[in-house]
């Protein structure tokens, strides 16, 4: 597969949403956590420990 065909089905993954961009809801760094229930809601390191303390009560990404 060529370049252009890989960008294209990129391009194409990302207008139907099938690939969810992981980035933190509070400052917008690259997310590693989610709640549990809510994927779209996800938080990076430093977020997640600031407002939830324990890290257990969310899900990993």
């Amino acid at each position: 597969m060529d370049i252009k065909k890989k960008v294209k089905k990129a391009e194409n993954e990302l207008k139907k949403g099938r690939v969810k961009e992981k980035i933190c809801v509070v400052c917008g760094k690259t997310a590693q956590y989610c709640m549990r229930g809510l994927p779209e809601n996800k938080y990076c390191k430093e977020c997640a420990k600031d407002y939830f303390k324990l890290l257990g009560y969310l899900d990993k990404l």
